[in-house]
């Protein structure tokens, strides 16, 4: 409940959500991640009750019949698994209207008002698991 309560207060803040959005793009590039993004805020048009971005062209890709869809679900799976086991900052609103394919080929992740940061804990053990799961030790 208090997660859920400081989310909501969170998402009330439009200075909360520019962060995530742009410490985003900013750690996916990081990691050489370039075929998905958010949204570049605009600052100087964004306040705690506005929140302004560049428009993306793209198309849902839960309704988009290109080719490369399953590409970009790949990319979708790999960054919520880099946010969730690696930044530690986790997209908690990934419903198809959320998820864009741009006209470029690339992903683009709407709406960050909903994160949660992931404790450094549970990031490994959920590494723990996973190495345990490929090694099959499944008794660990």
């Amino acid at each position: 409940v208090d997660a859920w309560g400081t989310g909501f207060v969170n998402e009330l803040d439009y200075r909360e959500e520019a962060k995530a959005t742009t410490a985003f793009t900013l750690a996916m590039r990081e990691r050489g991640l370039f075929s998905v993004f958010a949204p570049e805020v605009v600052g100087h048009l964004s306040s705690m009750h506005v929140l302004t971005t560049r428009w993306v062209d793209g198309e849902r890709l839960s309704s988009s019949a290109a080719s490369d869809v399953p590409r970009l679900c790949g990319v979708a799976l790999n960054a919520y698994l880099t946010m969730l086991l690696d930044t530690g900052t986790l997209h908690c609103d990934p419903h198809p209207g959320n998820l864009l394919r741009t006209p470029d080929a690339r992903l683009c992740i709407l709406d960050w008002g909903m994160t949660i940061q992931v404790p450094t804990d549970l990031q490994l053990s959920l590494l723990e698991f996973i190495a345990n799961l490929s090694a099959e030790n499944y008794e660990e």
